[in-house]
């Protein structure tokens, strides 16, 4: 198991399965072996294939290794269907002390919150071995009430010292007393039961030690690795390497240079345009006149965000190459939007895309088209914001959560001041650079890991691997992806965006007409191919790199369960310094070219359907200069607040 925990799978199924072909009708010892296979499994089904025996073995009333069964679930983290839990409520009133422990603490991982108060019930019996198995099963447990760290905390108190169930009382006390004050005291006894302890208590203190301990217990860790006994030689390897992928790693001085390098190089574009722009129409349309190839990249970064850039390698990762068949209808989409949609808009020559609206259906339906789109944004960018600090650069850089809000406020002051200083114009030229940043920093790491595992052909994949979503040509309502759907999902997002949103009509608006609009549109599709191709290209050798390096990922994760989290893990562990910071800035740039084309948009919005339209008509072009870039900015100070205010992880999760 300890091979399997590090993500060191190699011959472990193998192995065991000649362990099963002898002992498959071995009470006991045949559920040690279904775990490991549960644990070694490729797929969720095979994986279901050994868990439903150990059920079976759970079940079965006469059964000799029911407790085993109950021990293995608890531990493998099983959530058991509500439809079935009410067989487990009974079994756990109905075992003895031990059995009933690891059965509520399989209830509590199957949703049952209320069955912590009867597990913790259990510290209170007089038999030792059923308080040693409550406390176990609570170690197993994310989190605890505060009743019941306190019983945890009296119960190991009144124990006796010369009783194993005191070591396993500290390690449930300790693993839920991260803040508590106390927790020096509970360090200190579990390193002395580390050093000085009977095999059991040092066994159990290292254990403890290896789920929750930092650096500064590693000496005694070491000192174990010349212990007598084996198992507590294969226990503090295995703590030591836990602890080793826990130890922070911080940017280098070079990735900070290429950082605010990059945030100067940002604001530097800002006030160069800032005096160039002098008409409204500059400001929000760029005159008309931009180079098609250059608002083209701009589109294509609008559109791609931080959690786009990180989920593409991601998705590859764990589901396999079929999320790149979405790609395949993008000529038709071109066509579409190219031939039917572009030059519809473009003879109207409107500024906001919501005047088209207004000609074809009045002006009630502008203004909710333009309410629309400005809720959809101020929502859109908030969770955009919240999720690229919170989620991506505070864990990247190991800061603490409390980091958050200045991560936020440090990226909108940048994004703010050359969006609302330069106009359309600042923002296309850094979504270009920011186009050439997101994309450099995923071709160094592609290049970095091609040379470090010896060649492309060490980490492309030979054949299609078991564990990713098998390939699937029509429509499917069992498959999670077939190629038919991921076309239309594709088609119909692209065509209802390029149609309808403003940060895309207005990338059309800003140039001559409706041929150069075109291009735009097939400059953005090809990058978007080239990109997304790219990052899946780099998805595949990050999954080879980090089987090759399980050392590298983070504790108690293996490869595929932290797919959307290797990308960012590599950036820190992977790369030379200051290729860190590139890498970085890639990641800003790809959230700063979504942010900076939306608080754009939403200026010209409320300029042209709000101010112009209704608030402050018949003014002068200089006046709507000004108002633009002042409603930028008041659009992005409220953005700002709303994702430091009000964007929870729960909010997060339903975006995503």
């Amino acid at each position: 198991m300890h091979l399997l925990s590090l993500g060191y799978p190699q011959e472990v199924a193998a192995k065991f399965m000649q362990e099963l072909e002898t002992f498959e009708n071995e009470p006991e010892y045949r559920i040690g072996i279904w775990r490991v296979l549960a644990r070694a499994a490729t797929s969720p089904d095979e994986r279901e294939s050994w868990v439903s025996r150990i059920k079976e073995a759970f079940l079965d009333e006469g059964g000799s290794d029911r407790l085993h069964a109950s021990e293995t679930l608890a531990k493998l983290n099983e959530v058991i269907a509500p439809e079935n839990r009410s067989a487990y409520l009974d079994a756990a009133g109905k075992g003895d002390g031990p059995f009933e422990a690891f059965t509520r603490c399989l209830l509590i991982h199957s949703g049952e919150s209320e069955q912590e108060t009867a597990l913790a019930n259990l510290l209170g019996t007089s038999d030792e071995r059923t308080r040693q198995c409550a406390a176990y099963a609570l170690r197993h447990v994310d989190s605890v009430t505060p009743d019941t760290l306190q019983r945890l905390k009296t119960t190991w108190e009144a124990e006796s010292e010369d009783s194993l169930a005191k070591v396993y009382l500290l390690g449930s006390l300790y693993r839920h007393s991260a803040e508590d004050a106390n927790t020096v005291e509970l360090k200190a006894e579990l390193l002395r039961y580390a050093q000085t302890g009977d095999k059991g208590q040092k066994y159990e203190a290292i254990a403890v030690l290896g789920g929750f301990g930092n650096e500064s217990d590693l000496t005694v860790l070491v000192s174990l690795l010349d212990d007598p006994e084996v198992d507590i030689r294969v226990g503090a390897a295995h703590a030591i390497l836990r602890i080793e992928r826990r130890i922070p790693h911080s940017l280098a001085l070079l990735d900070w240079i290429a950082i605010i390098g990059y945030a100067c190089v940002m604001l530097g574009v800002g006030w160069y345009y800032s005096r160039r722009t002098k008409t409204a129409e500059e400001y929000m349309l760029g005159g008309r006149h931009m180079r098609p190839l250059i608002v083209g990249f701009s589109m294509f970064a609008t559109l791609l965000s931080t959690l786009s850039y990180l989920a593409i390698p991601g998705e590859m990762i764990k589901h396999g190459p079929m999320i790149l068949s979405q790609y395949a209808i993008y000529p038709v989409t071109f066509l579409v939007i190219g031939y039917i949609l572009i030059p519809s808009i473009m003879r109207t020559r409107v500024t906001s895309a919501y005047e088209i609206l207004e000609i074809q259906l009045g002006l009630s339906v502008r203004m909710l088209g333009s309410i629309f789109f400005l809720s959809l944004r101020f929502l859109w960018m908030a969770l955009i914001i919240y999720a690229t600090s919170s989620k991506i650069l505070v864990p990247l850089m190991n800061w603490d959560q409390s980091m958050v809000p200045v991560v936020c406020v440090a990226m909108g002051i940048v994004t703010v001041a050359y969006t609302s200083m330069g106009g359309i114009r600042a923002v296309i030229i850094t979504d270009v650079i920011q186009t050439f940043i997101l994309f450099g920093g995923a071709f160094l790491t592609l290049s970095i890991i091609t040379v470090k595992m010896g060649g492309v052909s060490q980490w492309f994949p030979q054949a299609w691997d078991t564990t990713w979503d098998p390939p699937k040509i029509m429509y499917d309502p069992a498959a999670r992806l077939t190629v038919m759907g991921a076309m239309t999902s594709s088609a119909i997002w692209y065509i209802c965006t390029a149609g309808s949103d403003q940060v895309a009509i207005q990338r059309y608006l800003s140039t001559r007409d409706a041929q150069a609009a075109r291009r735009v549109m097939l400059t953005s599709l090809c990058t978007d191919v080239l990109t997304g191709t790219f990052l899946g290209l780099l998805g595949l050798a990050l999954w080879s790199y980090f089987q090759v390096n399980p050392h590298m990922l983070p504790d108690a994760y293996q490869t595929l369960q932290s797919a959307d989290t290797l990308f960012p893990r590599f950036i820190a562990l992977g790369l030379p310094a200051g290729v860190s910071g590139l890498v970085v800035a890639g990641l800003l740039a790809a959230a700063m070219s979504s942010l900076d084309s939306s608080i754009n948009s939403i200026a010209t919005i409320v300029t042209v359907d709000l101010l112009r339209r209704h608030l402050a008509p018949l003014r002068d072009d200089r006046y709507y200069l000004r108002a633009g870039r002042w409603i930028a900015t008041g659009a992005a100070c409220l953005i700002y607040l709303a994702a430091l205010k009000t964007i929870d992880d729960e909010l997060y999760e339903a975006a995503d």
